[in-house]
């Protein structure tokens, strides 16, 4: 199974949430043990001064779920647009703290074996009062006051206790290919009528993902190539650093299906590309093998927790 905490999806259903840039390193301020903190009037705070999250859940109720994985069973859910209520379905404690951490899974160090199969149904929930001032809030700190209450969540029903380390580990560097890229600048691929009316009144993410159940189009209009790399992260599995040097913001299609051409059949005639060949052939642009930083959660402790 794979989790997207980065780039909204668009099959049946739309998320209109932004990818942001350095997602998990904006989460990293908001740390363990911080919930109920008491911060500054927003008068006496520098104006460039960073956003400090408190907000916590008044309700929440967390059971160990037990899907029939061979009849099969949906991992899903999130918060509520612009609201303090969380609901999940099937989350283990990788996309828990993927959620409150705004991670990859290739981020969590010393997740405990007993985790290994064990699910979560969690519902929970601040009062309207919560609401209303969370709706008032820009987006981003909207997201963070979202991690802010799943992390001290984890904190209060599975006693988590983590650290944030960096270490030197593989990566992948994003390079221009041969031949230079092939993205258009912002505005030279305006959204269709579809996208128009797919996604009404909400703003049309800067690059967000679509599926007919072959493959994978990525529909970009004024993306950044900080953004381009959270989503090629989250698909390769692995940190991808942007070494392109391109500074602009990009309108393009990514179309693919599946990751490298190795994982790929010798009779295979899909004429999909694997995203490895796909980004060279459709953006000019290409991943290579590397050593780099790599931002990991490190799991100091976490117990399953009593349901309620």
């Amino acid at each position: 199974m794979k989790t997207d905490d980065a780039v909204p999806k668009l099959n049946s259903d739309i998320n209109p949430l932004l990818i942001a840039a350095g997602w998990m390193i904006l989460a990293i301020p908001s740390s363990l043990g911080q919930a109920g903190a008491v911060t500054k009037p927003a008068s006496s705070l520098p104006a460039n001064a960073p956003y400090v999250a408190t907000m916590t859940f008044d309700v929440a109720s967390v059971r160990e779920s037990q899907p029939d994985v061979n009849a099969g069973f949906v991992v899903g859910g999130g918060f509520m647009p612009h609201t303090t209520i969380l609901r999940l379905s099937n989350f283990d404690i990788r996309n828990l703290l993927a959620i409150a951490y705004g991670l990859q899974h290739y981020q969590l160090e010393g997740v405990p074996n007993e985790f290994s199969r064990a699910m979560f149904n969690v519902s929970a929930k601040a009062d309207s009062d919560a609401d209303a001032r969370l709706a008032a809030l820009s987006n981003e700190q909207q997201r963070l006051e979202q991690q802010h209450m799943v992390q001290a969540f984890l904190a209060d029903r599975f006693k988590l206790k983590a650290h944030w380390e960096t270490k030197e580990g593989d990566v992948y560097n994003l390079v221009v290919a041969k031949g230079g890229p092939k993205l258009g600048a912002e505005g030279s691929g305006p959204p269709s009528a579809e996208e128009l009316k797919n996604f009404g009144d909400d703003p049309i993410p800067p690059l967000y993902e679509k599926s007919d159940g072959r493959g994978y189009d990525y529909i970009a209009h004024g993306c950044a190539m900080g953004q381009l790399v959270s989503m090629l992260a989250s698909e390769f599995g692995q940190p991808v650093i942007d070494k392109a040097g391109l500074t602009g913001k990009y309108d393009f299609v990514l179309k693919f299906r599946g990751r490298w051409d190795q994982d790929r059949k010798a009779d295979d005639m899909d004429p999909l590309l694997p995203l490895n060949q796909a980004i060279q052939e459709e953006l000019g642009l290409k991943v290579v093998a590397a050593k780099g930083p790599v931002h990991v959660l490190v799991i100091d402790h976490v117990e399953k927790p009593s349901e309620n």
